[in-house]
């Protein structure tokens, strides 16, 4: 049974269904949205590297935090932990006052911690040292959590298919057309796990099965 009063989130490792899993229960519980707790999502146009949901696969379910940034004008920002904070306590706020019941996946661990247990950051957005936790010790949110897991091999079994199929729906053209549309090779976005590695390939650093590899 869900409390309708708590912030259901829903987390796991790399490849454990975490995004499917938050649209099949959104479509089951109905009025929802979700907010990704994924610190590569907010970048347009990086979307066969971070396995970002298309439109079909969302299903018609609002999602926020997704195509957040466009890296061709901002090519060095970051989504520190801090604003993801304010922007998901925001919109988790908006989503009650609609009436809809609001689902954070992830995604960045620290982004969840930080939110749900209510992290206090300085003004460089660094967490302090002497008040992470709201005064009168309660976690900022009622916060109910479904972690996914795997059988370690099953898992690492996934991510070599989900890359397999990464390089199959075009992920060399997806970082070379990004390049070309101006996006520095330092950018943040880049520097994503999979981005670097295909930068390096088109750099002739490595064979296409070294870069898979």
């Amino acid at each position: 049974m869900i409390d309708s009063d708590s912030l259901l989130v829903i987390l796991g490792a790399t490849a454990t269904g975490k995004t499917q899993f938050a649209i099949d229960l959104a479509e089951e519980i109905g009025n929802v949205e979700i907010i990704s707790a994924d610190s590569q999502l907010v970048y347009k146009g990086f979307d066969i590297g971070t396995a970002k949901p298309s439109l079909d696969e969302m299903h018609g379910i609002p999602h926020h935090l997704i195509d957040v940034f466009d890296p061709k004008i901002e090519p060095y920002r970051k989504f520190s932990v801090g604003e993801f904070q304010i922007r998901a306590t925001e919109l988790i706020q908006k989503i009650r006052s609609r009436g809809n019941f609001p689902i954070l996946v992830g995604g960045t661990g620290l982004y969840i911690q930080a939110l749900i247990e209510g992290y206090s950051f300085s003004e460089d957005g660094k967490k302090s040292t002497d008040k992470i936790f709201n005064r009168d010790g309660n976690l900022q949110f009622n916060a109910q959590v479904l972690g996914l897991t795997l059988r370690r091999e099953e898992i690492y079994n996934r991510i070599n298919r989900r890359v397999e199929k990464m390089f199959e729906l075009g992920l060399i053209d997806e970082v070379q057309n990004l390049l070309n549309s101006g996006i520095p090779r330092d950018a943040q976005a880049m520097l994503g796990i999979g981005y670097r590695e295909v930068v390096d390939f088109l750099d002739g650093k490595f064979s296409k099965d070294e870069t898979i590899e």
